[in-house]
């Protein structure tokens, strides 16, 4: 790409799900050009070859405890929130069908900007009440007609009961939904498994030597008496490990592809748990639909906050644009073959930012964490922060956002992939990046607005973030 030195330019660092894209767009020109630079170099890595390996990934040396202690007290908050409710009988976990949603101060017709709360409460399937809370509920109300959706928000009071609000902000017919996608056994299950190992996905490295290939298994974390190869981050210790291939170098490493591993941590009662007919159970079957109108009253509405977002915004992008986009360092699971060569830690990248007042970073990270125990997700945006921290003190008019995770798919192997391994996640970004000058994109928010259930989801609901980005550029 010919060199620019006279223009003003935008610098965009965007970080998908696996992805790092940078945008730099260039005033007062005519063309646009899309630019990737895919390989990155691992000379960032330090390769080292251990006989063994410990059962959880190396601290950052340059100061252990403190980060120890870092890690602890995110984790120590994180797991107020986690009920601690052993299945002992199926029969006594939380019933979507035997619970009770209460519309409370019903009425006819309710006016746009209005709160409508619902009492919800929970019990078994023997129709008992629960005594405790700790239920993974969503909540949403939609008018398909209009494509608009909003979620609710649940207040759990911890003695079985939950408030569910929602704030009206459309006339027309509104459908209301809480879902339960896990009772709270369920919840206390999936807790507890996903800290138990780091084995629930198998990677596979690649070292060429020569004309041939040797493939090696490789991990966050490797129980092995054998010779292995050890990648740390020079800079947060970070570690990868891989079976050292016999007669081949640690740096021989060249791409490697993972698949999930067959086994579980969950007891058969468990397991129960997870089978389609009792993962998002409808509550509000029956009064689910209500009439709201515009009434005379003007109530203030923040759409972009409870997820309607139907902005209609248009960028002349009317100058060059050069567009960088990088995959995330390990964990990052693929069933095709991917090259390291092209994966880098996201703070070693941010690190090497100038910034600027047209520079822009977006950063997503989290699916690929979810099969993982949490310290794994934690020590990474720990990371990530100080390496914002760092570029907002020597470049404060830098922008920086992040963008949260997006809903899936209910039914696709809870213990590795379930939404609320992600809502643990969604929660400590919240609590590690509070203190920084950082935007948000709700991605969380809004796929539940959208219920779109889907990794991936569908054109619009993209489009929708999209314009949230834009409404802190432009």
């Amino acid at each position: 790409m010919k060199a620019v030195t006279s223009h003003k330019s935008l610098l965009l660092l965007l970080l998908a799900l696996t992805f790092w894209i940078v945008f730099a767009v260039f005033q007062n020109s005519t063309k646009i050009w899309a630019v990737f630079t895919l390989p990155v170099s691992l000379n960032h890595w330090k390769y080292d070859m251990k006989p063994s390996c410990p059962e959880i990934p190396l601290n950052p040396s340059a100061s252990p405890t403190k980060t120890e202690l870092r890690v602890r007290k995110v984790l120590e908050k994180l797991e107020q929130q986690i009920p601690r409710r052993p299945v002992t009988r199926f029969s006594t976990t939380t019933s979507a069908a035997h619970s009770t949603a209460t519309v409370l101060n019903p009425r006819r017709t309710y006016c746009v900007g209005d709160q409508l709360d619902v009492l919800l409460e929970a019990r078994d399937h023997l129709g008992r009440r629960k005594k405790y809370g700790g239920d993974f509920l969503r909540a949403r109300m939609s008018s398909p007609a209009l494509k608009a959706g909003a979620s609710g928000k649940v207040t759990d009071f911890n003695n079985g009961t939950y408030l569910v609000s929602f704030t009206l902000f459309w006339e027309g017919r509104v459908f209301l939904s809480v879902l339960l996608i896990h009772p709270s056994e369920g919840v206390s299950a999936l807790w507890r498994a996903r800290n138990k190992a780091y084995d629930r996905v198998i990677f596979t490295g690649h070292f060429v030597n020569s004309t041939s290939q040797v493939y090696t298994d490789c991990a966050l974390a490797l129980n092995s008496s054998v010779e292995l190869c050890q990648y740390v981050d020079a800079q947060d210790q970070e570690a990868f490990y891989c079976v050292k291939p016999p007669h081949v170098p640690c740096a021989a490493l060249t791409h490697m592809h993972s698949k999930n591993n067959n086994v579980s941590y969950l007891s058969k009662q468990e397991r129960h748990l997870f089978e389609r007919s009792n993962v998002g159970v409808e509550i509000m079957a029956k009064s689910n639909v209500i009439s709201v109108s515009k009434c005379n009253t003007l109530r203030p509405v923040d759409l972009q906050e409870t997820g309607k977002l139907q902005h209609q915004l248009f960028v002349d992008l009317d100058g060059e644009l050069n567009i960088q986009w990088q995959k995330h360092s390990y964990p990052l699971i693929g069933s095709l073959v991917y090259s390291v060569k092209e994966i880098e830690s996201i703070a070693r990248i941010i690190d090497r930012t100038g910034g600027g007042e047209n520079t822009i970073i977006v950063i997503s990270v989290g699916q690929h964490f979810r099969p993982f125990p949490i310290n794994v997700f934690i020590q990474r945006a720990l990371n990530i922060h100080k390496a914002v921290q760092r570029l907002l003190m020597r470049s404060p008019d830098t922008v920086v956002i992040i963008k949260t995770e997006n809903i899936r798919e209910m039914y696709n192997d809870a213990e590795r992939f379930s939404d609320f391994l992600g809502y643990t996640q969604y929660l400590v970004l919240k609590d590690i990046f509070q203190d920084l000058n950082v935007g948000i994109i709700d991605a969380w928010d809004i796929t539940i607005a959208y219920g779109t259930n889907d990794v991936h989801p569908p054109q619009h609901v993209v489009e929708n973030q999209i314009n949230v980005f834009l409404n802190y550029i432009c």
